[in-house]
């Protein structure tokens, strides 16, 4: 891969009074995962809540895909399973390891791209493995 895939995200808030939506970016760099995100800030305090980042590699995924709605209707969503639950268990809204991020529109095509991408890292992973179990063989 030669450039950085990553595009933004927002997760709504699950309270009642809405403080706890998030908002961050999604990175894919060549060897990890990068999650960078933060509680959106309030419009009437002068705090801003500072970003927080999760650094993961392609293993920590357990799957990814895009879902959406009718058209225009409703945004689209991209749902991503971690595999141990505690990287994510710190971002509201999570809950066991899977993170439902809803993505505007210019996000759409570059998380298509990340499912590819995740797919094909998957499947790369499972090759090398059953390569070692071959040659842990002698075949």
């Amino acid at each position: 891969m030669d450039d950085e895939l990553s595009f933004i995200f927002n997760i709504p808030a699950t309270d009642a009074l809405g403080k706890l939506a998030v908002t961050g970016k999604f990175r894919a760099l060549e060897e990890q995962v990068i999650l960078h995100w933060k509680l959106e800030d309030r419009t009437f305090t002068r705090a801003t809540n500072e970003m927080r980042t999760i650094d993961m590699t392609y293993d920590d995924v357990e799957e990814a895909s895009v879902t959406g709605g009718f058209w225009w209707f409703s945004a689209k969503t991209l749902t991503i399973r971690i595999k141990d639950p505690r990287l994510v268990e710190e971002i509201p809204g999570v809950t066991m390891g899977k993170l439902e991020l809803v993505l505007p529109s210019n996000s759409v095509k570059p998380a298509q791209k990340f499912v590819a991408m995740l797919d094909y890292r998957m499947s790369e992973a499972a090759m090398e493995k059953r390569q070692g179990r071959l040659r842990d063989l002698g075949i």
